[in-house]
């Protein structure tokens, strides 16, 4: 037996087991999900569990990738999450899948999950996690996905540093919230390309496009708490020094500055590597691989 085949059969069997109100799969491609919906041994331990505890275990399913998403969808006896980023370790992926989870409705406070992951969902699940869900779970992963503003410029960013024009990342940044102060603390490089457009939302998805192609301009964009584009090409002059790393560049220094001054959140695409960076009181709180949508790294307050 295969180890993915293997981990499937125990975690349907340990949770039949230990009495768990769900099993967690955090996968990439859902293969481990289709054992589990294929093989028999999936379908008779949950109906056991059912038959015993008068319930059925739910089956729950977190993935960054969107065909695997919408495949698994459509799945009766499956629910689906839909993860943007992934975070650095198995203990972070699950918190972070069960935060949506929560978030979502699917998941409940006191509940015992058995947890299938493995590593960054690149390989096969490997590993299987008993875990109690307390509701305090929190990571730097949960906080971008549970603010819709920042979440859609993060994904546009990765595009960016992902795909960029010809294949080669494109370095810009974002400044979202508080943008009655940066705007008070920048100044126009070029005419607002978004003036008399006062309907560009960050999180609609015809608008995306141009906003990728106005990447291009030297300067930030600024977006208010609503996600609205109030400006583009903006240069950012918070004259004040922050303790990130040697080896940044100006743009990096410049949106770590501005979010050390106000209480905007600030978000770069380098165009030498295509690295996402977010940056929040004048630090770096999550390095995001474009790539494999994984958190490098993560400070959390």
């Amino acid at each position: 037996m295969e180890i993915p085949e293997a981990v499937a059969a125990t975690a349907a069997r340990l949770a039949s087991e230990i009495n768990a109100d769900a099993i967690l799969a955090l996968t990439e491609n859902g293969k481990t999900c289709d054992l589990i919906f294929k093989r028999s041994f999936g379908r008779s331990m949950i109906r056991r569990a059912t038959g015993l505890n008068k319930r059925r275990i739910k089956f729950v399913v977190a993935t960054p990738d969107h065909e695997t998403y919408e495949r698994l969808s459509t799945h009766s006896q499956a629910k689906v999450i839909k993860l943007a980023v992934r975070a650095p370790t198995r203990i972070g992926q699950v918190q972070h899948a069960v935060c949506r989870g929560i978030r979502e409705g699917i998941l409940w406070p006191g509940e015992l999950v058995v947890c299938m992951v493995g590593d960054g969902f690149l390989t096969d699940v490997d590993t299987l996690l008993v875990h109690r869900v307390t509701g305090s779970e929190s990571t730097v992963a949960e906080i971008i996905e549970s603010n819709p503003v920042l979440a859609a410029v993060v994904k546009i960013a990765m595009e960016l540093g992902r795909n960029g024009y010809h294949g080669q990342p494109v370095g810009t940044a974002f400044m979202i919230g508080d943008s009655r102060a940066v705007l008070r603390r920048s100044r126009q490089l070029i005419p607002n390309p978004f003036r008399g457009h006062p309907d560009t939302f960050v999180s609609d998805k015809n608008d995306r496009e141009i906003i990728k192609r106005f990447a291009y301009l030297d300067g930030a964009f600024i977006i208010d708490d609503n996600g609205r584009i109030l400006t583009a090409g903006r240069y950012l002059d918070a004259k004040v020094e922050t303790d990130i790393p040697l080896g940044f560049g100006t743009r990096h220094r410049a949106v770590a500055a501005m979010s050390a001054v106000t209480k905007t959140t600030g978000i770069t695409v380098s165009g030498e590597d295509g690295m996402v960076r977010v940056f929040r009181g004048g630090e770096q709180v999550a390095k995001i691989d474009p790539k494999s949508k994984m958190l490098m790294e993560a400070l959390v307050e």
